[in-house]
């Protein structure tokens, strides 16, 4: 257990310090714990989650292909124009955009042409993007929390506790979606007057050089494939299970991806189909490959067995007090700590959980730790990989935004976000819901 701890906990420390790629840095570590002798070859093998490296790698490249369309730009100069390029109008659009993208794609996709044309446009409207980014992020983290594709955790608690797309959707989106209108309930609330002054320097010339920032037509063939290949995805996540017991094949989450994905390469060029693979974040797989290494060496030395001791002992006491502790304990930890390991971990913990006598009906475990993994990962730049991500982007062009203005900014809201899903997922432990 030892050393299972020192190889997870020095790899924790290089990646949270950004100085290191985090992909190599995670699969270093699964290597020492194999040549270390805390697990074999093939026990390390057997801990990654292949269905969840599946399914990322689908979405990945479907979500390449509209990207290298240039259908998000599009989407987002449609939104904006919708509303007369109103500076409120227009924060509200790209705040709920993030939250609603962020269900059915990576975040990570998401906030990068967001964060690039959410500085764009208010550099034109003299508005300061940095609150409105910041918003964005804890949108997309929220929004995300609604499928079982929108954020890294919900993929992994998912696809290794047995429940699917239509499962999160259901129980997890409507108090994702609550939480998305509480978040831009707060940043009106808190930017109402550097709104009005933007409104006022809003003039036709100003209009006229927004329009010029995206005159690129949209790409009509690469958009017919990869929305035609992303609709086939959310399809077959959505129904795979009954698919698979009326055909008899194994129908996976991870196949639900892969099979759009491969129509979607046979239907490109070949230009086209290099340009999306390289837009591909292979080193988010490779990362998570490293992680399920890492992670199985702490469930080998069985450390999330007395975890979930541990929480079985406050079930015993009341189990909603478990249910609140599942939401509240992982949601302040992936402030602080990368939400993806910490997903991981909790999948394990959960597993164990119900293995014990006593304990809540894991459906509710798993919303309450899923909800609280992707909100609290909104607490401070290295919470989510969306936050990684927009924060570099902004520090690159347009200035820095420092640790200091992201917690002012986003505690608050992640907090009161937190407490709102606490409620809900309460209400609905109460009418049997889950």
């Amino acid at each position: 257990m030892a050393a299972a701890l020192i190889v997870f906990i020095l790899a924790y420390v290089a990646i949270a310090s950004e100085k290191f790629p985090r992909h190599w840095v995670a699969l270093l570590g699964g290597g020492l714990l194999i040549v270390g002798g805390v697990m074999t070859l093939d026990e390390a093998l057997n801990y990654i989650n292949w269905d969840t490296l599946g399914l990322l790698a689908g979405m990945f490249f479907l979500v390449s292909i509209l990207q290298e369309a240039g259908f998000f730009a599009w989407l987002a100069m449609n939104a904006v124009r919708r509303v007369n390029y109103h500076p409120g109008a227009l924060s509200a659009i790209l705040i709920l955009l993030a939250a609603f993208l962020s269900m059915w794609m990576d975040s990570i996709t998401v906030m990068l042409f967001l964060t690039a044309l959410t500085i764009q446009l208010c550099r034109l409207l003299k508005l300061d993007p940095i609150p409105l980014i910041i918003a964005e992020v804890c949108a997309a983290n929220t929004g995300g929390a609604g499928s079982m594709v929108g954020d890294p955790p919900n993929v992994i608690l998912g696809t290794t506790l047995g429940f699917n797309f239509m499962d999160f959707l259901t129980h997890t989106g409507p108090i994702s979606l609550v939480g998305a209108l509480v978040l831009l309930g707060v940043f009106f609330l808190v930017n109402r007057r550097a709104l009005k002054e933007a409104h006022a320097v809003l003039t036709p010339e100003i209009i006229n050089e927004i329009e010029q920032l995206h005159t690129e037509p949209i790409h009509a063939h690469l958009t017919r494939t990869g929305l035609s290949g992303f609709l086939m995805a959310v399809f077959l996540l959505v129904f795979h299970l009954p698919l698979s017991e009326a055909s008899g094949l194994p129908i996976t989450a991870a196949l639900a991806a892969l099979i759009p994905a491969g129509i979607a390469l046979i239907a490109l060029r070949d230009d086209q189909r290099k340009k999306a693979f390289l837009r591909v974040d292979g080193e988010s797989i490779l990362f998570f490959a490293g992680l399920f290494i890492l992670i199985g060496g702490l469930e080998k030395v069985r450390l999330f067995e007395s975890m979930a001791t541990l929480l079985s002992n406050v079930a015993r006491t009341n189990a909603n007090l478990l249910v609140v502790s599942l939401h509240w304990i992982p949601g302040l930890l992936s402030g602080v700590l990368d939400n993806v390991p910490l997903a991981l971990a909790m999948s394990y913990v959960l597993k164990d959980l119900t293995r014990l006598p006593g304990m809540p009906a894991l459906g509710l475990m798993v919303w309450a730790a899923a909800l609280g993994l992707d909100i609290g990962g909104n607490l401070t730049p290295i919470g989510a990989s969306a936050n990684v991500v927009a924060y570099a982007y902004t520090e690159q062009h347009y200035a820095s935004i420092g640790w200091k203005r992201w917690l002012a900014a986003a505690v608050p809201a992640t907090l009161l976000v937190m407490l709102v899903a606490t409620g809900l997922i309460l209400l609905k432990s109460a009418i049997g819901w889950y």
